[in-house]
């Protein structure tokens, strides 16, 4: 919505190829311009199928789809020399070489998947994990959105550029072939194996034996035929057996990872605007003391209690805004650490509890906005790692909304939700947390990830504390 604003023509193409293409002028708001879809550097943005916003191959550099086969091979490379796992191209980038004959050019990245020698979830699970540590201690940009899904990031000319997904695959004792993130079916191993090639835009890349299984599979019997309006239909027997073994360490991070990379902001007044909030948790906090603040953003509150003389260890969900936060930190020589983390993983949670519990003084963890946006399932996480952190007689400052904002139906963007206090209170009491103080505030939001507008949200502030259980 905020960039609609100006006149655009819009037009229907056929996608036979027909000359007949219906077109209208319309204006919206009050722009006298043309309405620009770009991002903060030029580049042509479009809407995807998942509805996040994104860049379609055919609107990079001519040199674009090169360099994402590029990666993909050097991925390929890396896989090869650390495993024997049996690895082809999947999704679009399977489709558009069979059925077109090229790469498709509103595809936005590379997918590659594997069929494991394992038959059992749980040993599929720990191959990946493996995998994954492969792939980092090669250099590679590595993010983790489930327990068998891997997306590896790239960079040119120092700009995110095209990037390369990885999903695993196994054949259950039953025959059930499992590939992440949308196939359940029934297929033998000598349908998928051995490993063929494909041409992909003039180079041989791995395929499985019969590619119209997989395509079947993943789009549907009607896959050769081109379907703008597509989207996955997983049936719920699928859906709730990837999630229940694989888990979603992923949720909403699209989202908010958009909302950072293509909001514009003025860096000249990070750190020095901060919120309420930050202001009142600072006036309530000896000078000097650690801050450890979850969901940390582009960090401006962690910059501004630098200042004021905290010690700040921030930590995000978005890589990109993280590493803003250490060049800010840096360039003003204020002593703020930042750290991508995934409050979702609880063996990333754990690692974080276990290394701020071992410094000796207390911390006092802020975390501003975060329970609103947390999916109900990863709170105990929540709840673990401040059960680990205030065990030396720190606080946490938490606030939670008293009212829920919802987006529009169908989004898939971050809620603002109210979760009652009682709720929470039981939820953390196992651990040996308690709430020892409300306070009630309005807290404005500029900017959210699904409008332009400011507005105030209602919300209770939470001042928690870890106590010993008694026997």
């Amino acid at each position: 919505m905020p960039y609609l604003d100006g006149e655009s023509e819009f037009g229907l193409r056929p996608v036979d190829g027909g000359s007949d293409v219906p077109r209208a002028a319309r204006r919206f708001g009050t722009g006298d311009g043309p309405v620009r879809f770009v991002d903060p550097q030029g580049l042509q943005l479009m809407v995807n199928k998942w509805g996040n916003l994104g860049h379609a191959l055919g609107d990079y550099d001519a040199g674009m789809v090169t360099r994402l086969l590029d990666n993909l091979d050097r991925v390929r490379a890396v896989l090869a020399e650390h495993t024997d796992l049996d690895v082809y191209v999947t999704g679009g980038t399977l489709l558009g070489p069979y059925r077109d004959g090229r790469v498709m050019p509103h595809d936005d990245d590379a997918d590659l998947a594997y069929l494991s020698r394992h038959g059992h979830p749980a040993d599929v699970i720990r191959e990946a994990f493996r995998l994954g540590r492969a792939l980092v201690a090669e250099g590679i940009t590595t993010v983790r959105l489930s327990a068998g899904h891997l997306q590896l990031h790239f960079e040119h000319e120092g700009l995110p550029d095209g990037y390369v997904d990885i999903f695993s695959g196994w054949i259950d004792d039953e025959g059930w072939w499992y590939q992440v993130f949308p196939v359940r079916q029934r297929v033998r191993r000598e349908q998928l194996l051995p490993v063929g090639t494909i041409d992909v835009d003039g180079r041989p890349e791995p395929v499985c034996r019969e590619p119209e299984v997989m395509l079947d599979a993943i789009y549907g019997r009607g896959w050769a035929t081109p379907d703008p309006s597509f989207t996955f239909q997983i049936p719920p027997a699928t859906s709730r057996r990837m999630y229940g073994w694989l888990s979603d360490q992923h949720m909403d991070r699209a989202s908010w990872r958009d909302h950072y990379r293509y909001e514009s902001f003025d860096e000249a007044t990070l750190g020095r605007e901060p919120s309420a909030y930050a202001r009142w948790v600072a006036d309530r906090s000896a000078r000097g003391a650690r801050v450890l603040e979850l969901g940390a953003g582009r960090g401006g509150d962690a910059l501004w209690l630098a200042e004021q003389g905290f010690r700040v260890h921030a930590v995000d969900y978005v890589d990109q805004v993280v590493t803003e936060t250490a060049r800010t930190a840096a360039e003003r020589d204020l002593p703020v650490t930042s750290q991508t983390v995934n409050l979702y993983d609880l063996r990333r949670v754990i690692a974080l509890g276990g290394a701020t519990a071992a410094q000796p003084d207390p911390v006092t963890v802020f975390g501003r906005g975060l329970l609103g946006s947390f999916v109900d399932v990863a709170r105990d996480d929540l709840w673990r790692l401040l059960g680990m952190v205030l065990r030396t007689g720190g606080r946490a400052h938490l606030d939670v909304p008293r009212e829920s904002w919802v987006p529009e139906y169908g989004t898939g963007l971050p809620l603002h939700r109210a979760v009652p206090l009682d709720v929470l209170a039981a939820e953390m009491a196992p651990h040996g947390l308690r709430i020892e103080e409300t306070h009630d505030a309005e807290e404005p939001h500029v900017h959210t990830p699904w409008s332009a507008d400011v507005r105030v949200l209602p919300t209770t502030r939470m001042v928690i504390t870890w106590q010993p259980r008694t026997r």
